[in-house]
C-alpha cells in the first residue's frame, strides 16, 4: 500500500513539473536534486541517540520536532522539504555533517 501511494504521488509530482515518464534525463535530474537537498542553502539532519534505538519514542519525538520546525519556518515564509532521500546515503551524510556513530539519522529537512 505504501509503495502504491508513493508511486501515485510521484506521478502527480512529475506531471505537475512537466516531466514525462519516458524522459529519463529529467527524472534522473530530479532524483539527484533530492540527494543534493534540492540545492537548498540549509540542510538540517534530524537525529536521536542510539541508546533509545528500537523503541518508538525516538522516531515519534523526531517527527514532532520536525513537524514543528517546518511549520514554524513555513509560517515565516521560509520553504522547507522533509526529505528522506537526503539520508539514503547516510554514511556520506554522517561523514560530511560530523554526526557521531552514537546518533541515529532519522530524516533531513531542506530549508530555504
Amino acid at each position: 500500500m505504501r509503495r502504491e501511494r508513493q508511486n501515485g504521488v510521484a506521478k502527480q509530482l512529475f506531471a505537475a513539473m512537466g516531466i514525462e515518464r519516458h524522459d529519463q534525463e529529467k527524472r534522473t535530474d530530479w532524483v539527484l536534486r533530492g540527494f543534493r537537498q534540492f540545492d537548498a542553502p540549509v540542510s538540517i539532519v534530524v537525529t536521536y541517540d542510539r541508546s533509545i534505538h528500537g523503541g518508538d519514542i525516538g522516531p515519534f519525538d523526531c517527527g514532532g520536532a520536525t513537524n514543528a520546525l517546518v511549520n514554524a519556518a513555513w509560517s515565516r515564509g521560509l520553504g522547507c522539504v522533509i526529505n528522506s532521500q537526503g539520508i539514503m546515503k547516510s554514511t556520506v551524510v554522517r561523514e560530511h555533517a560530523g554526526i557521531p556513530d552514537d546518533q541515529v539519522i532519522m530524516i533531513c529537512v531542506a530549508m530555504g
